[in-house]
């Protein structure tokens, strides 16, 4: 390769280069996006061209990334987390399906230039049992294989069904950003699983006849070999709606399964409970966040906080720990913790980071719209929120809060019909949306209904629950219930009288409304200035 100032360990010809590149991004089992991929491609072929020299950062975000000539890299980060995201894709590639390829193609950080080598035969290494494919992908999120449900009706013109539900199933699951998603093809080797890479798998069955179909599915731990969760379902055979049936059966195992509160947080979080903040990883720190945000407790917080500042050190680029991370600061801001400078601002901030890592992120979008409202900017709050629901309309994965800002911020139809549905279909949904309807119930006058929807809220160590309890029943009239909760309040948060209106204007946006609650309270003995 006359001119091309890469140095190459082994000498590989261009033809190897551009198989193991083919090998690469036609993998099943690669995670390599589009974006990546063209990164890959024009890198690998610019190199081959002798035209090393030509790979900067400029050159790649205006002819890979279609970036304009006054492009900023300090301004617009995309290629840096595009390579940094072909890395580690790369890597997983090379520790699972690419084991075995004979040239490994590397892009060494502080460069965008890659390295080729040719790699010792793994003739010596231990094999796969006879007729099995190894499943080895290394990554610090936790892994779900979803298998196709085996037919056990005896008729296999069923067997469409398991294939067909597992497919969806797994498009359903890719929609949580918090667990990798692979996939057994029905008629491919059934594979091996490697526990401490793979830690969940899904199977199931399918069984009916002419009249009626059961499907049964189950999560199994791989690393204990148990089950964590199971259950079945039932639907007669008619032609009509089984197009419905299995996308509402597959949204409801995929919120069971990898929601916030689903099986697979919980079984990781009992595993990483004996561990310190400060030993945590970044998927460590995602789950401690998910513990603040069912408890809303100040060690809870505490906790969360810590592990997500160290998460964002550990791995700048990913999104997921600064969008949690934005979150938490709206709340310190929203909630008058002391002892931090400008949270609305770093919020922000932090929004900002993981919607350049994650544009297309739904709980990202719904963080944004969450800040946007604390600084009273509704309509762009609202965008937010209208671009979170195009994002998965149908997915119950973060529904609620979507159905809860839409309705905090004015949308008095859509909104509480949103909650309304998730409710019904999501047995994990965020008992905050509670707080909406209540909220809905006051600008109505409806004050027993108000206060019937406080009493779904179920965090006592949270001063909300009581302000909400208390102002319901001073609307009511019901002044010692009333007071009682007030009490709770006045404990809980010691300075309300004083810093109450601010509180309460944080996620109430309609002075008539603000009116309403502080009416009440005033008639439970809390007298907000």
């Amino acid at each position: 390769m006359p001119g091309n100032k890469q140095s190459y360990k082994n000498s590989p010809a261009r033809d190897e280069v551009d198989l193991q590149m083919q090998r690469i991004l036609t993998s099943p089992h690669g995670r390599i996006t589009p974006q990546q991929g063209a990164l890959l491609k024009y890198v690998v072929n610019q190199t081959l061209a002798g035209k090393a020299d030509r790979i900067k950062g400029y050159t790649i975000a205006t002819e890979v990334f279609g970036r304009r000539s006054d492009f900023d890299q300090n301004i617009d980060p995309i290629v840096s987390i595009q390579a940094a995201r072909l890395r580690r894709a790369l890597a997983d590639y090379y520790h699972g399906a690419g084991n075995q390829d004979p040239l490994r193609i590397d892009i060494p950080k502080g460069s965008y230039v890659p390295e080729f080598e040719r790699r010792q035969s793994k003739a010596t290494a231990p094999a796969a049992p006879s007729g099995h494919t190894g499943i080895a992908l290394k990554s610090r999120w936790p892994a779900v294989i979803v298998r196709p449900l085996r037919n056990l009706s005896g008729d296999p013109e069923l067997d469409y069904w398991g294939i067909g539900l597992a497919m969806e199933l797994a498009h359903e699951l890719n929609r949580y950003p918090d667990i990798r998603v692979m996939t057994h093809q029905a008629g491919n080797p059934e594979p091996t699983i490697d526990p401490g890479a793979v830690q969940f798998s899904i199977d199931g069955n399918v069984r009916g006849d002419s009249t009626k179909i059961k499907i049964s599915a189950q999560l199994t731990n791989t690393q204990t070999r148990r089950m964590v969760w199971s259950e079945s379902y039932r639907f007669a055979a008619a032609t009509d709606g089984l197009i419905a049936f299995q996308e509402d059966i597959s949204r409801s195992i995929a919120v069971k399964i990898a929601g916030q509160h689903g099986s697979v947080a919980k079984t990781v979080d009992s595993m990483i409970a004996p561990q310190k903040p400060s030993d945590m990883q970044v998927y460590q720190a995602v789950l401690r966040y998910y513990e603040y945000n069912l408890k809303l407790t100040p060690d809870t917080f505490a906790a969360a906080l810590e592990a997500l500042q160290r998460a964002v050190a550990i791995d700048p680029e990913c999104g997921q720990a600064w969008s949690m991370l934005a979150h938490l600061f709206a709340d310190i801001y929203a909630l008058d913790v002391p002892g931090f400078e400008a949270p609305l601002e770093k919020a922000f901030l932090f929004g900002q980071n993981a919607l350049r890592l994650m544009p297309d992120d739904q709980r990202t979008r719904i963080f944004m719209a969450y800040t946007h409202m604390f600084r009273n900017e509704l309509a762009a709050g609202l965008a937010e929120a209208e671009q979170a629901l195009r994002l998965g309309p149908k997915t119950l994965f973060m529904l609620d809060g979507i159905g809860y800002l839409l309705t905090l911020m004015g949308e008095w139809e859509r909104g509480p019909a949103l909650i309304e549905d998730v409710i019904r279909l999501n047995p994990f949904y965020a008992h905050y949306v509670h707080y909406a309807t209540w909220l809905n119930h006051i600008r109505l006058k409806s004050y027993k209904e108000a206060y019937q929807e406080t009493l779904k809220l179920n965090r006592p160590a949270f001063f909300w629950d009581h302000l909400a309890r208390a102002a319901s029943l001073g609307l009511l009239g019901r002044v010692a219930d009333g007071g009682r909760a007030a009490s709770e309040l006045l404990r809980l948060k010691p300075d309300f009288p004083e810093r109450g209106r601010f509180l309460i204007q944080c996620y109430i946006k309609f002075d008539d409304i603000v009116d309403s609650v502080i009416h009440g309270l005033s008639t439970v003995g809390v007298k907000v200035q």
